[in-house]
């Protein structure tokens, strides 16, 4: 084959390559360059911070004050069925509290059936020998009057040997004569204020041999803030 004509073709191939012309079978494959795999970036998610809690004030715990009430003297309403905190005299009082419940059940009063007792037990000058001639003496133990009232239950006939007195330092300071001779109990109030803070004691006294009514019956003795009947 003559040179000339390679000459020739290989000028041809210049021009078409120069004039943008591409013979096929002779392209060159594209250079790929992979596109390097990107790690996502996770979202910045700020650290948790505990909310603070608010701090509670330093406020002192209250110290709790008495309601106005009352205050029962030791053994005062006799539910102990015993006459513990009482010193008794003589026999009229027996040697124990007497059962109201049971004294009306089984028909031991005068006349009535007992009301207006408190609970179950009260002392009494007749019911324990059913004798309104017996006669005797109640003392209770002492105690600190807290209260500007004295309070108690009480039955008997006014004479001047049944009643009930409060003792301070020695003396009598409060005197009580019953009024209502019959079983109906009857609450008493005495103003014992000016004796406030002292030591006390309760006496109740039947002195008196009298029949039918010559007996006393008393029940609930307490301190009080607030007198329920007008006082004495």
């Amino acid at each position: 084959m003559n040179v000339s004509v390679f000459i020739v073709a290989g000028m041809l191939l210049v021009l078409l390559s120069v004039c943008g012309f591409t013979i096929p079978g002779t392209e060159t494959p594209p250079v790929v360059t992979p596109t390097p795999h990107l790690t996502p970036t996770p979202a910045h998610t700020p650290a948790h911070t505990p909310t603070p809690r608010p701090t509670p004030a330093n406020t002192p715990t209250p110290v709790p004050t008495a309601a106005p009430g009352k205050v029962p003297i030791p053994n005062g309403d006799f539910e102990t069925g015993t006459y513990m905190h009482w010193t008794v005299g003589d026999e009229g009082f027996g040697t124990a509290p007497s059962d109201l419940n049971y004294a009306n059940a089984h028909g031991l009063y005068v006349d009535e059936p007992y009301t207006g007792y408190h609970g179950r037990y009260a002392a009494s000058s007749f019911l324990p020998k059913r004798d309104a001639g017996a006669t005797g003496t109640l003392t209770s133990e002492n105690f600190t009057i807290t209260k500007p009232y004295l309070e108690f239950l009480v039955t008997g006939i006014e004479n001047a040997l049944l009643y009930v007195e409060v003792w301070v330092d020695g003396e009598p300071v409060k005197h009580y004569l019953p009024n209502n001779p019959n079983t109906q109990f009857k609450r008493v109030s005495l103003d014992v204020s000016q004796w406030m803070g002292r030591s006390a004691y309760v006496k109740v006294n039947d002195g008196t041999p009298n029949r039918p009514w010559g007996y006393i019956e008393v029940d609930d003795f307490y301190l009080a803030d607030v007198p329920t009947v007008a006082p004495s």
